[in-house]
């Protein structure tokens, strides 16, 4: 079966390469694009991986019999050829022409964007620090068991969301014509949440989300296209999802202190690089889509999780037998011990897509269902770039790229509680900048319009 998983692989991205193609024209960070090389990537990281090296990991990884690792590679395959479809549907309607970079240098759109910014940014902070005052500095920064804090953080997820209102603020500014003092404060605002998130709190996700979403600013600004991408960024990107995989292994070893934790590292030798395997962003969806190919019926939910998913983030003061999502139910069924101490599996798009639908069927409606609304998003930021979707999608870069590990509910909750909480932000932003320009407010930049 070891040849079996080069072909599959072969046939992957070849798909994800003709993508490519088609969206030469466009950034290398377009969102439909980031979509594609995820599926390839998570699509043959582990089965090719796990051809040379036996894998460690806390999962159930003796359910993944070779002939199992080839029927998950093929969902990923529908999943990507569902991508392909939105592509050619884009291109049929024109969305995907290249944009002329241009940001608007209005005084009016610059006041309103500060005011935003500053806004997201000083109540996200007011938000978090009460967060941090709650859950205690030594839950936060405790390294023996990370699953603590998430215990201790419940009920406190409108608090501790404030560090993700202050991320989007410092991506908001980024985007924006501010003059140099104001982004350069803002900048410093992003460079301390990352240090914070790193060095204290451990998690990775809030620096990853920032780095993406300047990339990914900044990359459209310059008018970067994906045919001219050099070899070397190729390395230097693979080299930074390196360092976040060492970090990962890192913080796992790190009990003592510094040199303690490089010391094991170093004396495991094959045992890390298996570990690393078994335990990489990469390998967890699709491990999940394993297991549950293993021991499930595809098609057996029939769309139900799509319309549970809506109530799944529902708060239980409001809807208390609220369903659980998708991962939720998976970590409790199979790995019960890690969900009494808070902690959680990482999920899949492509086995919730087989759940619902089908095999083959399901996962490519998902990924065709999804490229068409990365591809609107484009569009709108193409036909509005100081639009709120414009001013958002930055954020939102990271969530495409690492998609796989998510399911329906979990996006879905993410884009709905940003927006809830910017919207407003949005409007009083407009009305403040109206009266600092001496303007009537004019209902020509709605969000969701051009």
């Amino acid at each position: 079966m070891q040849v079996e998983r080069f072909l599959v692989a072969a046939l992957l991205w070849s798909l994800v390469a003709t993508g490519l193609w088609w969206r030469r024209r466009r950034s290398p960070l377009y969102l439909p694009t980031l979509a594609l090389l995820a599926t390839g990537l998570v699509g043959t990281f582990y089965p090719l991986a796990t051809s040379f090296i036996a894998p460690t990991s806390w999962r159930n990884l003796s359910h993944l019999s070779d002939e199992l690792v080839v029927a998950t590679q093929l969902q990923y395959v529908a999943y990507a050829a569902g991508l392909l479809a939105s592509a050619w549907m884009a291109m049929q309607v024109g969305w995907t022409s290249a944009p002329a970079a241009r940001i608007s240098t209005n005084r009016d759109t610059s006041q309103r964007d500060f005011v935003v910014a500053a806004t997201l940014v000083v109540v996200g902070g007011a938000l978090y620090a009460l967060y941090v005052q709650r859950v205690g500095l030594s839950a936060l920064s405790n390294r023996e068991d990370y699953a603590f804090k998430y215990l201790m953080s419940q009920g406190l997820g409108p608090l501790q969301f404030g560090l993700w209102m202050m991320i989007a603020g410092c991506l908001w500014a980024e985007a924006s014509a501010l003059a140099p003092v104001e982004r350069g404060a803002f900048r410093a605002c992003a460079v301390a949440v990352a240090l914070w998130s790193i060095a204290v709190i451990s998690v990775r996700t809030n620096f990853a989300i920032l780095v993406v979403g300047f990339l990914a600013i900044h990359c459209r600004r310059a008018g970067w296209e994906l045919r001219r991408v050099k070899p070397a960024l190729i390395a230097l990107a693979l080299a930074m999802y390196f360092v976040l995989e060492t970090f990962a292994l890192f913080r796992g070893a790190y009990k003592g202190d510094v040199g303690e934790a490089l010391w094991m590292l170093q004396g495991r030798g094959m045992e890390t690089i298996a570990a690393a395997i078994g335990g990489s962003e990469l390998s967890h969806p699709f491990i999940t889509a394993s297991e549950i190919f293993y021991d499930r019926e595809p098609g057996s939910l029939a769309g139900r999780s799509l319309l549970d998913g809506v109530l799944a983030f529902v708060p239980r003061g409001i809807y208390p037998d609220r369903p659980l999502m998708l991962s939720e139910q998976f970590v409790r069924s199979n790995y019960l011990e890690v969900a009494s101490r808070g902690g959680g599996a990482a999920f899949s798009l492509v086995a919730e897509g087989w759940l619902n639908f089908g095999a083959w069927v399901g996962p490519a409606l998902f990924g065709c269902a999804g490229g068409l609304l990365l591809a609107w998003v484009e569009r709108r930021w193409d036909a509005a770039p100081d639009g709120l979707v414009a001013r958002l999608a930055p954020y939102f870069a990271f969530y495409v790229a690492i998609q796989h590990r998510n399911e329906f509910a979990t996006l879905a909750k993410q884009v709905f509680v940003l927006g809830a909480c910017v919207t407003p932000v949005w409007i009083l932003g407009r009305a403040a900048a109206s009266v600092l320009c001496g303007r009537t407010l004019t209902p020509t930049a709605q969000p969701w319009r051009r």
